[in-house]
């Protein structure tokens, strides 16, 4: 597996694991503690509790991930990204700034407006996607995903989850995020943990590896927790997911999810 330069942070195994923090624009958010609609409000979250717990890595997401809402298409998310940019003028401390979208145009413009790592939860879906990230040597983390820009993290098998992964290839600092959780009622808590079995495997393409699995469905079923107790259990598949060779961690709990994966590290 390669490491790459994320606007001058390293990736890879030649680093350590690195934490993705999570900012949330949206009022939808299903998680309240990362939601922030006032760009002085979420400036203060990103440097006292993001990046002054230890995050690498600031993703921001523009609309809700929850399925009761619809999506947003790419002039709403352009709409939503003036606050993102706002917000990363307010922030004095150095940080990767990543963005989470599905369109090609809405990368284009964060990565001209000071952004420097896209996560494309539809796995590019949108086909100029890799083209933009390539263009402006900018790293993209691809989600398996169907074709689809509605329905990211939507696949149903391991083996789905490769062909995805594998569809408009891969640029030169892509990242594989193998999908835990989505948007579809055929994408069980059991594929999750076949995922997580299998975590290993993805590796395999020579690229840095992201999993987001902080409070996730298939990790708080194993042990009967609601969402505000399920910190252990997320704290546990970290440790395990770095040992696998995962070198991203995406999560809301930023100081303990560091913790955990630096001691993982250690010990592997």
């Amino acid at each position: 597996m390669q490491t790459i330069n994320v606007d001058g942070l390293q990736v890879g195994p030649d680093a350590p694991p690195r934490i993705m923090g999570v900012l949330n624009l949206s009022a939808e958010s299903p998680y309240d503690p990362s939601v922030y609609t006032d760009p002085a409000a979420a400036a203060a979250y990103v440097e006292e509790q993001l990046i002054g717990e230890g995050a690498d890595i600031v993703d921001v997401g523009l609309e809700s991930a929850n399925k009761r809402f619809e999506v947003l298409d790419a002039d709403a998310e352009l709409d939503q990204l003036s606050v993102a940019l706002e917000v990363i003028d307010r922030v004095e401390t150095p940080v990767v700034w990543s963005i989470e979208t599905r369109y090609h145009e809405v990368a284009e413009a964060a990565l001209d407006g000071g952004f420097t790592m896209v996560n494309d939860i539809c796995g590019f879906a949108d086909p100029q996607m890799p083209i933009v990230c390539a263009e402006r040597e900018a790293a993209v983390s691809k989600m398996a995903s169907p074709p689809d820009l509605e329905r990211p993290g939507a696949l149903e098998s391991v083996e789905a989850l490769h062909a995805a992964i594998e569809r408009e290839g891969l640029t030169p600092k892509t990242i594989v995020d193998p999908a835990f959780g989505g948007w579809s009622t055929g994408k069980t808590t059991a594929v999750d943990r076949e995922t997580f079995r299998r975590l290993a495997e993805f590796t395999a393409y020579d690229r840095p590896l992201l999993v987001s699995i902080n409070r996730k469905n298939f990790l708080r079923e194993i042990a009967g927790r609601p969402t505000e107790d399920a910190l252990p259990v997320s704290l546990a598949a970290t440790a395990l997911a770095v040992e696998r060779g995962a070198n991203i961690i995406r999560t809301h709990d930023v100081a303990e999810t560091r913790d955990a994966a630096l001691v993982a590290a250690r010990l592997t």
